[in-house]
């Protein structure tokens, strides 16, 4: 009696957690039009950039672009919805080399599929690579606007 009392708490456990999560918020602009930004952080094992990513839903494609606090582009992406695909459109110079684009096109593609399901990171554990969009809140958006001013 009491296994079978303890199995059935855990498969109740066990739908409370996925009911929860198919709840989750994507962190993802859903409408046509709508903006997201979020605070980027990218580390790697010999450094990290740090900035900001903007995305504006554009039908089934998400654009995106991420540039640091100087205004200094990074990379101009896109993300298309319906076909699980990354395009790099542009990538600053030093990183634009072709296995360092597929790495990119690779993590921002997992980076998605976890802001989909309403989480903020996502971790390369073959690269040592960590991507982070903490998405910004109001506040910090307009006085990012009132620092740009």
């Amino acid at each position: 009696m009491q296994s079978l009392r303890t199995c059935l708490i855990s498969v109740s456990l066990l739908l409370t957690a996925m009911c929860s999560s198919a709840d989750a918020q994507s962190l993802l602009p859903q409408k046509v039009g709508e903006k997201a930004r979020f605070s980027a952080f990218i580390e790697m094992p010999k450094g990290y950039m740090s900035g900001i990513c903007m995305l504006l839903c554009d039908g089934d494609i998400i654009k995106g672009s991420m540039f640091n606090e100087f205004g200094i582009t990074f990379m101009d992406f896109t993300y298309s919805l319906q076909k699980d695909k990354v395009k790099l459109l542009a990538v600053q110079k030093m990183m634009d080399k072709w296995y360092i684009r597929k790495i990119l096109r690779r993590d921002l593609r997992q980076l998605f599929h976890a802001m989909l399901e309403g989480r903020d990171e996502y971790r390369d554990e073959k690269y040592q690579m960590l991507f982070r969009f903490t998405p910004l809140t109001e506040d910090e958006q307009n006085v990012k606007d009132d620092d740009a001013s």
